[in-house]
């Protein structure tokens, strides 16, 4: 059976589980292509000593953060301490970027599923108040059919859940990472200050 004739035969149901599941692998590619390159700032990230060695950074929102910590131009240091959490909100969001949909998609997927079994099951008794109970064949294939999208709906939620737990989680440990070496850094470029 080609891609095509499965389209045509299955119901609503399966085409929107379908086209989130493929929506579902484009952020996983994309996510993976985004934590290649946060992984490579971050290791020229450890190899810095203080700010000033920022050169040492390849263009990106790492380095835009940075720059703009070095820049700014308070005069507290509560001020200073509110735009470095700002930044690091910031960065946080951008590592979190598509994540929250992938979540998104494995807590609705079930549902989506459900309501095309109880429409699916309407349907195949309505069939039956039509013709009776005369051939159980027709009902026990309507039947099977109904279940398919309860099954795709779990199938899309189970691969959006695993993937959605380890990108927070990968999200999580680079966001800490960067802010872990950012404090360092910010503590050494104040003791090289006094």
């Amino acid at each position: 059976m080609s891609i095509f004739e499965f389209w045509m035969i299955h119901d609503w149901v399966i085409k929107i589980l379908g086209i989130a599941l493929v929506i579902v692998f484009i952020m996983v590619l994309e996510k993976f292509y985004q934590y290649s390159v946060s992984y490579k700032r971050l290791q020229e990230l450890r190899s810095m000593k203080n700010l000033n060695d920022i050169n040492q950074l390849k263009s990106g929102v790492m380095r835009d953060s940075l720059e703009d910590i070095i820049s700014f131009e308070g005069s507290s240091e509560t001020l200073f301490n509110a735009n470095v959490g700002v930044k690091l909100d910031l960065y946080e969001q951008y590592m979190m970027r598509s994540v929250s949909f992938i979540g998104l998609v494995a807590v609705l997927a079930p549902m989506i599923g459900l309501i095309g079994t109880f429409i699916g099951v309407w349907h195949v008794f309505g069939g039956v108040g039509d013709s009776g109970l005369n051939d159980p064949a027709i009902i026990a294939r309507g039947i099977k059919e109904v279940l398919v999208d309860t099954m795709a709906g779990l199938v899309v939620a189970v691969i959006s859940m695993i993937f959605y737990k380890t990108f927070e989680h990968i999200s999580t440990k680079f966001v800490s990472l960067f802010e872990e070496k950012l404090y360092v850094l910010i503590r050494e470029s104040h003791a090289s200050k006094s």
